[in-house]
C-alpha cells in the first residue's frame, strides 16, 4: 500500500476557504428559504426541491462535459448511498428545527456537528490503533488524531456560533420536537461529511459523489412525499420560484460541491469546524439585507468563529501523514 502524502499548506488553506465559502452559500440559502416559508412553501417540500434542482443542473452538465464521472467506482456504493440519505435527512431536520425553534437556536444546535465529528474520529482512531490494520477506514489520515488544537477550534467555533446566532435568547422557546430535530441535524451534518470523505478515499470523484448522492436523495424524497402532490401552484409567485432555484443552486449544488471537494484535502472534522462560519455570514446578510444590526455579543461571536477556523487550519497543517 502507498503512503498518503500530507497536502501542502496552500492546499489546506484553499480547502478551508472553500468550506467557509460553502458556509456563506448556506447562509444565503437560509434567507431564501425563510422567504419561501413566509409565502406558504412547506419546509418538507423545499427540502425535497433543493436536491432535485441541484440534480437537474448537475446531471446534464456531467453527461455533456465529463461522462466518465457518471459511473461510480467499484466499492463506493455504500458510501454514496449513505451520503445521499444524509443529504436528504439533514435538510429536513434542519428545516423542521427552524420551524419549531428560534432560528438562532436551530443553527447553534446544528453546529454541535464539528464536536460530534471530533469525538467520532477520535474513537475511530483509537479503534484503529487497537485493531491494527483492520481498523476503521474512517479514522483520520493523520497518526496524531484530532489533537488539542482541533478540540479548541471546535469549542471556539461552537461558542461563536451560539453568540452570533443569538441562540441563548431563544432557550425559553425550546420544545422537544424542535430540540430532537436540531440534534438530529447536527448528527446528520457530521455523517454526510464523513460519508463524503469515505467515498473520496474509495476513489469517487467529488462530482460523482454529488451526482449519486443527489440521485439517492431524490429517490428517497420521491417515495416519502411523491412529486404529484408537490405545490406547483406556488411557483406562480416569481419570488418563490426564484427562492427555490436559489436554494437548489446557490444553497445546495455549489456549497455541497465546495465541501465535498474540500474533504479530499482536509478531514471531515476540520471541514465541519470551518463550516461554522455560516452563522457569521447569516448575521451579516441579515444586517445587509434586512437591516438587522450586529450587537457586541454577535461581533464577539464572529471573532470566536474566525479564531476557530484559524486553529482548525493549524491543526490540519500539523497533522502527520499516515504511512500505510
Amino acid at each position: 500500500m502507498r503512503a498518503e502524502t500530507r497536502p501542502d499548506r496552500g492546499a489546506v488553506v484553499g480547502a478551508l476557504l472553500r468550506v467557509v465559502l460553502a458556509g456563506a452559500c448556506w447562509a444565503m440559502a437560509a434567507v431564501l428559504a425563510k422567504y419561501a416559508f413566509d409565502r406558504g412553501m412547506p419546509p418538507v417540500r423545499l427540502a425535497e426541491a433543493r436536491v432535485a434542482v441541484a440534480l437537474v443542473a448537475l446531471a446534464p452538465f456531467l453527461a455533456w462535459r465529463r461522462p466518465g464521472l457518471l459511473r461510480p467506482p467499484p466499492g463506493t456504493w455504500p458510501a454514496l448511498a449513505g451520503f445521499g440519505a444524509c443529504v436528504a435527512a439533514v435538510n429536513l431536520t434542519y428545516y423542521l428545527a427552524i420551524d419549531h425553534l428560534p432560528v438562532g437556536v436551530a443553527v447553534a444546535l446544528q453546529y454541535t456537528g464539528p464536536a460530534i465529528l471530533l469525538a467520532t474520529t477520535t474513537l475511530l482512531l483509537r479503534g484503529t490503533r487497537a485493531g491494527g490494520p483492520g481498523g476503521s477506514s474512517l479514522a483520520p489520515r493523520s497518526t496524531g488524531g484530532p489533537g488539542r488544537l482541533a478540540w479548541a477550534a471546535a469549542g471556539l467555533s461552537l461558542a461563536g456560533a451560539v453568540l452570533v446566532s443569538r441562540a441563548l435568547e431563544g432557550l425559553g422557546a425550546l420544545d422537544l420536537p424542535g430540540l430532537a430535530a436540531g440534534l438530529a441535524s447536527a448528527v446528520l451534518f457530521a455523517a454526510y461529511l464523513l460519508s463524503a470523505e469515505l467515498a473520496g478515499r474509495r476513489g469517487a470523484e467529488p462530482a460523482t459523489t454529488l451526482l449519486w448522492g443527489f440521485l439517492v436523495a431524490v429517490a428517497i424524497w420521491s417515495l416519502a412525499v411523491p412529486w404529484w402532490s408537490w405545490p406547483w401552484a406556488s411557483l406562480a409567485d416569481p419570488g418563490v420560484a426564484g427562492a427555490v432555484l436559489g436554494v437548489g443552486l446557490l444553497g445546495t449544488l455549489l456549497p455541497f460541491a465546495l465541501a465535498v471537494g474540500a474533504v479530499r484535502v482536509i478531514s471531515a472534522a476540520t471541514a465541519g469546524i470551518a463550516a461554522t462560519a455560516e452563522p457569521v455570514f447569516a448575521a451579516a446578510f441579515a444586517w445587509l439585507l434586512l437591516g438587522q444590526r450586529l450587537n457586541p455579543a454577535q461581533l464577539a461571536g464572529a471573532g470566536l468563529v474566525v479564531a476557530g477556523v484559524v486553529l482548525a487550519q493549524l491543526a490540519a497543517a500539523r497533522a502527520r501523514p499516515e504511512v500505510a
